[in-house]
């Protein structure tokens, strides 16, 4: 009797013994392979453009005010004068206003002056010299042209008429008309360099292409809950062909750029980029499209997911699986479920006993745009934990857990669409910006495409529609 009391003090230990021994029982399955995320993809480019109008007859004032005194003077030039070289001296005066006209393109000029020569003829045996003074007009037209700096040149040429004049050297009696004519290269092209030398100053187009090119790097506020930015990332700046309105060249301006929204608390922070070569410009065209995400962080992600688990556990067969924690991270080409769950035992209602374990599921992330959710689809056990469960617990390394899992991996974002929506397509609407003024319609949202980057989910949507900006007179 005293060994059989013995023998059942001794059994009591060891059964307990082994039953906590057991509840230590796991599993761990091998880190799965992942590889970085995909990239996300490039906007789409759009361009902004602005007219800049410069009326000619602001112009006009301009030359009428640079030229009150004299338009060109040569002194000691040598010329033609038919019969050998001559030297000549020459001052061309402004005899009544300046004209102009916008035309083509460019600039057609009316210029009446005076003209008062001294020309001097040295021969072998002699030397002679004479005076003479003439009317006349200068018809030309001037076309501009860009550098690289974007200064403005512009190219005078045309035609002058002179009044019946003559000059007498010596024995020689000549027609001012005709020496003119003569030496035209020297004697009119000296008059249109002087108005080549001061319109193209006067076309100050490079400001304005700073003013743009600077505005376009500027993140416009678009939303507020949450605080969101449209961040134009210039690409080029362009310049259309010079453009007559009225009586006034138009020249359009463009920035291609590719827009997207930012959500930040604070405006994402930007290097500025330098005024670059001006490239040509086509039509120009107010179209625009930019992206609007809406992004879904992972540990947001898994929480819902795992709320929802934690409600209605998943069963494999009659056996309940207790989802402990659950993490998504991603990969290029799908991502993982990591987990760590426990098979409960039946006849253990404190779950002591639980065999508790890590294991990793793979699956692909697609957008449903139908009831615009996020979901994780083919979900199936990584390879190293579809290996371990087919050693450990081959009851559990089939399909089952993975088709409850799934069904809890879907994540709507409907709500965060529609509010971004609503304060972007507000936000373009009223117009911002101080030297270049910019706003825009919305006219549409395009099919989201889903994307995953480090950090979580990333539902973009094109917003497409018009943009409009323009130069500020007032602060111009």
């Amino acid at each position: 009797m005293g060994h059989t009391r013995a023998m059942r003090k001794l059994v009591l230990p060891l059964s307990t013994a082994l039953l906590i021994s057991l509840a230590g029982c796991g599993f761990e399955a091998p880190a799965p392979k992942r590889t970085p995320p995909p990239q996300t993809p490039l906007p789409p480019i759009s361009t902004i453009s602005v007219s800049l109008t410069v009326p000619v007859n602001d112009l006009a004032a301009m030359l009428n005010a640079k030229t009150e005194r004299q338009l060109a003077q040569m002194s000691g030039k040598k010329v033609s004068c038919f019969i050998a070289k001559c030297k000549m001296d020459l001052i061309a005066t402004r005899t009544g206003p300046i004209t102009a006209q916008a035309r083509d393109g460019g600039i057609a000029v009316d210029l009446p002056f005076a003209v008062m020569a001294h020309v001097t003829l040295k021969g072998g045996f002699f030397k002679t010299g004479g005076d003479a003074n003439a009317i006349g007009e200068a018809r030309a037209f001037s076309t501009l042209a860009l550098t690289p700096d974007w200064r403005v040149q512009t190219h005078t040429h045309g035609d002058v008429q002179l009044s019946d004049s003559h000059l007498r050297l010596g024995p020689i009696n000549m027609s001012v008309t005709d020496l003119w004519n003569h030496n035209d290269e020297h004697l009119s092209d000296e008059i249109f360099k002087q108005l080549d030398k001061k319109l193209g100053p006067a076309i100050k187009l490079k400001p304005q292409a700073e003013k743009l090119w600077a505005r376009v790097q500027q993140p416009i506020r678009v939303g507020k809950k949450p605080l969101s930015w449209l961040v134009l990332s210039p690409q080029a700046l362009r310049i259309g062909r010079v453009e007559t309105v009225g009586n006034a060249l138009q020249v359009s301006l463009a920035a291609d750029v590719r827009g997207r929204v930012v959500i930040s608390d604070t405006p994402p922070p930007v290097k500025p980029l330098p005024l670059p070569r001006p490239a040509p410009l086509g039509t120009p065209s107010n179209a625009f499209t930019f992206t609007i995400p809406v992004t879904l962080p992972y540990d947001r992600a898994a929480k819902l997911a795992l709320d929802r688990l934690s409600k209605r556990p998943p069963h494999v067969g009659s056996t309940q699986i207790k989802i402990q924690r659950l993490e998504i991270l991603p990969s290029h080409d799908d991502v993982v479920v990591a987990l760590r769950f426990c098979v409960a035992q039946k006849w253990d209602l404190f779950g002591w006993f639980d065999s508790c374990g890590d294991g990793y599921l793979r699956g692909r992330p697609v957008f449903d745009a139908a009831a615009n959710n996020v979901r994780i689809v083919n979900v199936h056990y990584d390879t190293g934990t579809e290996d371990l469960l087919l050693k450990a617990m081959h009851w559990l390394a089939g399909d089952k857990l993975a088709q409850q899992l799934e069904q809890h991996l879907v994540f709507n974002v409907a709500h965060d669409m529609d509010k971004l929506d609503a304060s972007v397509t507000r936000a373009l609407a009223k117009p911002q910006g101080k030297d270049v003024v910019i706003y825009g319609e919305v006219q549409g949202f395009g099919q989201p495409t889903l994307g995953w980057t480090d950090k979580g989910f990333l539902a973009l949507f094109t917003a497409h529609g018009q943009v409009h900006a323009a130069l500020n007179p007032q602060k111009s």
